[in-house]
């Protein structure tokens, strides 16, 4: 609990689609250097939420006042931090560059105003090694004009899941007659095939490939799909349910095809009958 006293500077909240309720999970947030000595110099708070942090002073100067003496006296012109996450498949279920290694980079200089909310806008920059998820700066002058416009500096992050081409393959470990199989869900989606294919441990499968659109990846399954076998006896038409609620995307497992200019994020799922 804080002390009366305090109020709020700014908060930040990160979302993220990948979830089932937009939070985004995993982070560990971290004053850089220059914030944290300003922190302890002039007795701030960072209240870590479940959607981001809060930041508060107990000054009994205005906004203004406040941030210039801090500049003043320490040269310093933001508030800056650096966020990690503790899971490494954030790289691969997050809408990022493909193959690159970089930080993302978030100011609020850098805004776009979204049903009220001021939303930061992501800017990737290509490094060698990355030690830092993203990095943010809330500039002093920026949280200033809101002040005397006597708006809130609430600022939002929004990150999208990775959309991919969900790929099955089939297995015919039972050595049945499968008849002929497809895909099929409650939604509208198509399966291309299935195809013939020699897997890398060198067995036969079919392969099902989802046609002319991307699914989004989820923490939770938004879809689902049966592997449907379809067969003629004695003249009559047989369908069955061969496998009810095929697996959905693993983040892990994922193909990257196309060109540079032009990929194609793959999700690669195994299922054995």
């Amino acid at each position: 609990m804080f002390n009366s006293s305090f109020y709020k500077i700014f908060s930040l909240e990160v979302m993220h689609s990948y979830f089932i309720d937009n939070v985004c999970k995993g982070l560990i947030y971290t004053a850089s250097k220059e914030t944290e000595d300003i922190i302890k110099r002039f007795s701030l708070k960072l209240k870590v939420t479940n959607k981001g942090f809060s930041f508060y002073t107990d000054t009994k100067k205005t906004i203004r006042e406040f941030l210039d003496y801090i500049t003043l006296v320490t040269g310093v012109e933001s508030f800056n931090f650096n966020v990690t996450t503790t899971n490494q498949q954030f790289y691969h279920y997050t809408n990022l560059p493909v193959n690159q290694l970089g930080i993302i980079e978030f100011s609020s200089a850098s805004i776009i105003i979204n049903d009220k909310e001021k939303q930061l806008i992501p800017k990737f920059t290509k490094t060698q090694e990355v030690n830092v998820l993203f990095k943010v700066a809330i500039n002093f002058q920026d949280l200033i004009n809101l002040d005397k416009n006597k708006e809130l500096a609430n600022y939002k992050i929004q990150f999208e899941a990775r959309e991919t081409q969900w790929k099955y393959f089939i297995v015919n470990n039972s050595n049945q007659n499968l008849g002929k199989l497809s895909i099929e869900g409650k939604s509208k989606e198509e399966f291309r095939g299935p195809f013939e294919v020699e897997l890398q441990n060198g067995q036969k499968a079919q392969e099902f490939s989802l046609v002319g659109q991307l699914l989004p990846l989820s923490e939770t399954p938004k879809y689902q799909f049966n592997l449907i076998s379809s067969s003629k006896k004695n003249g009559v038409d047989r369908i069955r349910v061969i496998c009810k609620g095929l697996p959905v995307p693993n983040p892990d497992i994922i193909k990257i095809k196309g060109s540079e200019l032009d990929i194609v994020v793959a999700s690669l799922m195994y299922v054995y009958v």
